[in-house]
């Protein structure tokens, strides 16, 4: 990287992308950047995504995509080798679900190149900012199945019965890899974070619809790449990394994203270690800055793009503290097993941060090091 490309990047933030949804609700209203009929019913908001325009600094109006394809290696950094193309390779949504969601499925990586020709599938995760009491989502199926089996309850109007139902509740979070069957549900909020796509298949709608008619149902392309078996695990549990200055816990982490949840109450400095990093305030307000680079305020539910070329920059709150989450494409040995493992964290505990620890990204780098 040269020094004049050094000296040019800067936090990044973005006009947000508004989908209206015919579950959606009223909590996304009013942020900053949503402009949105008075009866409209926002259900998604992308905050951070490749095909969004930047909003601030000497990039203002240029897409992030854009940035990427002209600076792979200063926005992407590490991540820019794993990448199958020049694009950014995360979204980050809100989502305000004031109604149940579809019952639906996503591809893996290798469906959505072979039958779609997208350059990605769609793992993610959900944390919950809002749940109603007893609110719940679907996550998987009560008991082992076979497509027949699953395509039968279709049929019979009895899918419902065979889908597992988790409550949740504030703080929760919910790993969801390519594959699962689920479905937010009615009066939850949460900050999503996942692959860059939009393919999602419906499997049931709830008899839902929308102008007069039934939404579309993908039942064939969900039953190719539905799994069948129940989820071991439901919800991660954190994992605290102790640091001086402050709470840095692990919500998720797989081979596509990682997520940490951030507690201070004073200046702190982060090392990017050349990975982009999407910082996204839950609670309070902080004031972004890396070197000479012009002060970026962030309120809550508000974020910002980080690039990997910074080697360093300063989280420093507004006022008494704040609460933010920090998302990243991870080296899985490098910034997670390795330190986890180090500090002390039993085995398991990090493998879960994956979900199943059967399937977790985490199992086999951590089956290595111990051994």
């Amino acid at each position: 990287m040269t020094r004049s490309i050094r000296n040019r990047l800067y936090p990044l933030k973005f006009a947000p992308r508004v989908e209206e949804k015919i579950w959606g609700g009223e909590k996304l209203k009013g942020l900053p950047g949503v402009e949105a009929r008075g009866e409209s019913r926002i259900g998604e908001l992308w905050v951070v995504w490749g095909g969004l325009a930047v909003t601030n600094g000497a990039w203002r109006n240029r897409t992030l995509n854009s940035l990427v394809d002209e600076f792979p290696d200063e926005i992407l950094g590490s991540a820019a080798s794993k990448e199958p193309n020049t694009l950014f390779p995360l979204l980050v949504k809100l989502i305000d679900a004031h109604d149940t969601l579809s019952v639906q499925v996503h591809p893996d990586d290798d469906y959505a190149r072979a039958r779609e020709h997208q350059p990605f599938g769609k793992t993610e995760m959900w944390h919950v900012l809002e749940a109603e009491a007893g609110a719940s989502i679907i996550h998987g199926v009560k008991r082992p199945l076979d497509r027949a089996e699953l395509k039968q309850s279709l049929d019979r109007g009895t899918l419902a019965e065979e889908l597992e139902s988790v409550q949740v509740a504030r703080g929760d979070t919910i790993f969801l890899p390519a594959g699962t069957i689920h479905a937010l549900g009615k009066g939850i909020m949460v900050y999503e974070l996942q692959q860059s796509s939009d393919l999602t298949y419906r499997l049931y709608d709830w008899g839902r619809k929308e102008a007069g008619v039934p939404r579309e149902l993908h039942v064939e392309k969900s039953l190719d790449v539905a799994r069948l078996e129940p989820v071991a695990v439901h919800k991660i549990q954190p994992v605290e990394l102790r640091e001086a200055a402050y709470r840095r816990r692990f919500l998720c982490a797989c081979r596509y994203f990682a997520a940490e949840l951030l507690d201070t109450e004073a200046p702190t400095l982060q090392q990017t270690r050349r990975r982009f990093h999407v910082i996204t305030v839950l609670d309070g307000s902080v004031s972004l800055r890396s070197g000479e680079s012009e002060e970026l305020i962030l309120r809550s539910l508000e974020s910002a793009l980080v690039p990997a070329g910074l080697p360093e920059y300063e989280v420093r709150p507004t006022g008494d503290r704040c609460h933010l989450v920090k998302a990243y494409v991870p080296d899985l040995r490098e910034d997670v097993v390795a330190p986890l493992l180090a500090a002390g964290v039993p085995a398991n505990e990090v493998a879960q941060l994956g979900g199943d620890p059967k399937y977790s990204d985490l199992s086999p780098l951590i089956a290595v090091e111990l051994h």
